[in-house]
């Protein structure tokens, strides 16, 4: 049964032909198979469309690094990516006889390590380039490491592909066996891309080659002269010790030639009064040293307070703090004990921390007074002195009525009194007090001079004391040196 449609007959048309091609290549090389191959596989064409869309300078230098490449090795027929087509690093030899790391020599002035800056630069490089190898394997690499150091002479980059699908393979072990036979710098390695830079030591192999031969001479005539120098000697040596053996004169007690023999040998001898001075002139030193030491600290904590004084002062050049008013409700005692007890009784309160009084703080305590009387304050690691200052200040810049000041176990309680009269202002903000960030900004500044304060203080302890150690030691060391004089001019 057949049908007189044109799809069919078009379908059958085709398996005809391709019947036919397949008996006419049997029967032409019957132990023979062809391989369509991509039209990229000859390393010198690329493909058209993509390499008519290039600007001339991205043609000529796809041209160059294709030329450069077909100088490496093998191409990579299977590669997926853009062109050019990689070198396959796994038909290159395992093993390389007599291969050694190319000869380094860093130039005078310039840096072992990379600066973060360059690190970026060429990591942001490597990214758009292509790359140069595509490698499955992850040891015996000596044949990749030559080709390496070759393109190495005409790109500071090497990018090396990891072949995808193929087994037990690591990019770590691939990173650090090539890092230990070509002496590259790893900048970057993940599961498909390890890229490595040749590094600021790297010499050309003509440099290094020309260098490790001068190095090798310069060895050899070390190596002649030092057994040039060995046999004068070994000449020269036995006439010596016989011409010192027949010349040598006996010293005989009491004469001039053994005083003076025995004065050369003995005579710069240090006595015990010496090394005493010598001892006690070495601790004034040190002592000396360690006041000028103090006395340079001193001097740059001091300036360092002056500049914390100078911070703190522009912190509070923003603050105007109010006064006093000069008509005070009065509370009697009774009222006074009233409120103090319903004050420690409350619930509700507010927590003055680092930053102390701020216009937030005023603006919270007359929105607690908008539905209570009284306003109660937790201020915690502060002195009596210190709670009683900011009590003041709370009772200046809100209008209230200081009640009390307790302690309590969990720190100073203030408590305040809205008053009889009170009314709620337009702007609960004051605008003479710092903001929440300039109040943070204070505290810090305090909290450095009190720091500094405490610094320049024990340095001065410190100073006086190690000064008068050290007067004390002058003193010391003169009057023994007075009293040394005397010895000697009774003894004479």
């Amino acid at each position: 049964m057949t049908y007189n449609l044109d799809c069919v007959k078009s379908y059958t048309k085709h398996v005809e032909d391709d019947a036919e091609e397949l008996e006419s290549s049997k029967e032409d090389s019957p132990q023979r198979i062809k391989v369509k191959k991509r039209p990229e596989e000859s390393s010198g064409t690329f493909d058209s469309d993509y390499f008519n869309n290039l600007s001339e300078e991205e043609q000529m230098d796809l041209s160059e690094m294709n030329l450069l490449l077909d100088e490496l090795g093998p191409r990579f027929i299977d590669w997926s990516g853009r062109d050019p087509l990689p070198v396959d690093a796994d038909l290159l030899p395992p093993v390389v006889p007599g291969y050694k790391t190319p000869f380094r020599l860093l130039p005078h002035g310039v840096r072992q390590p990379l600066r973060d800056k360059q690190m970026t630069y060429i990591r942001r490089t490597a990214r758009t380039m292509p790359p140069h190898f595509v490698l499955g394997r992850n040891r015996e690499l000596q044949g990749l490491a030559v080709a390496m150091v070759k393109l190495w002479e005409k790109s500071s980059i090497a990018k090396i592909a990891i072949k995808r699908g193929v087994l037990n393979t690591s990019n770590e072990r691939m990173a650090e066996e090539l890092k230990r036979l070509t002496g590259g710098t790893l900048v970057s390695r993940n599961k498909e891309f390890i890229v490595f830079y040749r590094g600021n030591d790297f010499l050309p192999p003509g440099i290094s080659s020309a260098l490790t031969e001068k190095e090798n001479s310069i060895t050899l005539q070390q190596d002649h002269e030092e057994k040039a120098r060995q046999r004068a000697a070994s000449l020269i040596e036995p006439k010596l010790k016989a011409l010192s053996k027949k010349q040598k004169p006996l010293l005989v007690a009491g004469t001039l030639a053994e005083t003076i023999a025995a004065t050369t040998r003995w005579g710069n001898q240090s006595n015990g009064a010496d090394m005493e001075k010598m001892m006690r002139d070495n601790a004034i030193d040190r002592h000396a040293f360690l006041v000028n030491s103090l006395q340079k600290k001193l001097a740059l904590a001091k300036e360092k307070m002056r500049k914390a004084e100078k911070s703190l002062q522009k912190v509070l050049e923003n603050q105007e703090p109010g006064d006093l008013p000069t008509d005070l409700e009065t509370l009697t005692d009774e009222e006074r004990f009233l409120f103090r007890r319903i004050g420690l009784s409350m619930k509700p309160y507010l927590l003055l921390g680092r930053r102390e009084i701020f216009d937030g703080t005023i603006e919270n305590m007359h929105l607690h007074w908008k539905y209570r009387e009284l306003v109660k304050i937790m201020v915690q690691r502060k002195t009596f002195p210190q709670v009683k200052h900011i009590a003041v200040s709370l009772e200046a810049e809100s209008g209230g009525v200081l009640v009390s000041v307790d302690k309590t176990f969990k720190g100073y309680v203030i408590i305040v009194y809205r008053g009889k009269n009170y009314q709620s202002p337009l702007a609960f903000r004051p605008r003479n007090l710092l903001t929440k960030r300039q109040a943070l900004a204070r505290s810090i500044e305090l909290q450095r001079r009190e720091g500094l304060k405490h610094h320049v203080w024990e340095l001065e302890e410190k100073f006086e004391k190690l000064k008068q150690e050290l007067d004390d030691m002058m003193a010391a060391n003169k009057n023994g040196a007075e009293c040394l004089g005397s010895r000697i001019s009774s003894a004479s």
